[in-house]
């Protein structure tokens, strides 16, 4: 999965910009318009406020892809006039060559830096929407009691196939521990680069927050009757299926992020896990409900204001993206009793 994805010369990131959007595999909030930045650079600016808007205040997105949330981000936060545009240092880093230099020239006021380039740690805000899914997972499945893993081999005509054999020790450990295919003839996935993604993560902070927002499930939820073969896909043209071995560099691979194992990751490395909230919920806590508050007829009625509530409720519709997501808010050195806007309940009466 992590060559498939992430080699540099033949992996799916590695073909840049066309792999997203309506001409590429699959969509992301940021493809949705310009909503969800607006709301993030709105709790970025409130948790700027409770680091006392240090100089520089820098944000620093891993996975940024294309560059479109910098984009958004940056924008909103000149928009509001809290002052934080002049002390803000954008940060982006993405595996691929071709995503950086996209970002590059969406968000030319961003630095934009390789993955593993060594860097200055911040204060800040650490941001990572849609990384952790892409991580290379290990399959296993519950066989006459026993634990396997599903390794990928080649057969004889240079086919690649499917082949079970004994757990690697990393595997075993993060099954036992989560409760992974735990019923005879079940399968799960579990991600033992989890630990180390988020130590990066948490590892560029001096003192602030990481916003991680994701798809996933608790460990009960992930590994229960819900999910029995797992929750690894393929993406390709907007399509799912579940032909790993096919198309090898030319379709997206994810599975469903283990939200307990991000927040035990978490605190093991010595973050605090502030909350975890669903994207509706976060989106709504920050106001994105607004323009469907149009007094005015005719504003109402203007195609640009029906498309923009259109796009909102891709981003909040129960069904779709605004339960399927979350958002979990970690912080280092800052007080955790310390309010947070997007982990507010917006319907509690």
């Amino acid at each position: 999965m992590d060559l498939a994805l992430h080699d540099r010369d033949h992996g799916y990131y590695a073909r840049g910009a066309e792999v997203l959007g309506a001409g590429g595999d699959y969509f992301t909030a940021s493809d949705v318009g310009s909503a969800f930045g607006s709301c993030l650079a709105a709790q970025i600016e409130e948790m700027d406020a409770i680091l006392e808007r240090p100089t520089p205040f820098t944000v620093a997105e891993f996975g940024a892809g294309r560059g479109i949330l910098a984009r958004d981000v940056l924008d909103a936060v000149a928009s509001r006039g809290s002052g934080l545009e002049e002390r803000l240092r954008y940060v982006v880093t993405d595996t691929s060559p071709g995503m950086r230099d996209e970002a590059a020239r969406q968000a030319p006021e961003a630095r934009v830096v390789e993955p593993g380039a060594p860097g200055a740690v911040y204060t800040g805000c650490a941001v990572a929407v849609e990384l952790l899914d892409a991580l290379p997972v290990h399959r296993v499945r519950r066989r006459a009691g026993r634990l396997r893993e599903v390794f990928v081999d080649v057969d004889a005509s240079g086919r690649l196939i499917e082949r079970e054999q004994d757990p690697v020790p990393q595997s075993s450990t993060l099954a036992e521990r989560y409760g992974a295919a735990s019923r005879e003839g079940d399968e799960a996935e579990v991600c033992p680069a989890l630990f180390d993604a988020l130590g990066k993560i948490g590892g560029s902070l001096d003192r602030g927050f990481a916003v991680i927002v994701d798809y996933g499930h608790v460990a009960t939820e992930l590994y229960g009757p819900a999910h029995p073969r797992g929750t690894l896909l393929a993406y390709h043209r907007h399509r799912t299926n579940e032909e790993f071995l096919l198309r090898v560099g030319e379709q997206d691979l994810t599975a469903h992020v283990n939200l307990t194992a991000l927040e035990d990751a978490a605190r093991e490395l010595g973050m605090v896990v502030l909350g975890r909230t669903t994207q509706d919920r976060f989106l709504i806590a920050h106001g994105i409900l607004a323009p469907f508050d149009e007094p005015d007829a005719d504003r109402w009625n203007d195609p640009a204001r029906v498309r923009e509530r259109l796009r909102i409720l891709q981003l909040i519709h129960p069904a779709g993206m605004g339960r399927t997501f979350h958002i979990v808010i970690l912080a280092k050195g800052v007080d955790p009793r310390a309010k947070i806007t997007g982990l507010q309940d917006p319907f509690a009466r």
